[in-house]
């Protein structure tokens, strides 16, 4: 992970072989096709970032959403 202070972010960088990055587009398309997730998702990721605290404490507080949701999204794309 490559970090910047200004502007502020967070570049995750994959190898070729690396999986993360279909899981992360087979979620994109997910909630771009369906609102009702991605109004879950959204009211999930402001609920966790209303609780301060470290990175890791939001990602723990978004992950039961965001993994079912996930799961959904990848049971639905295979065939």
């Amino acid at each position: 992970m490559l970090r910047s202070a200004d502007p502020r972010a967070n570049v995750h960088v994959f190898g070729p072989e690396a999986t993360e990055p279909v899981r992360h587009r087979v979620f994109r398309d997910w909630l771009r096709t369906h609102p009702d997730d991605r109004d879950r998702y959204a009211a999930a990721k402001r609920a966790a970032a209303a609780g301060g605290g470290h990175v890791m404490e939001y990602n723990a507080r978004k992950q039961a959403v965001l993994r079912e949701i996930l799961v959904r999204a990848i049971e639905a794309s295979v065939p």
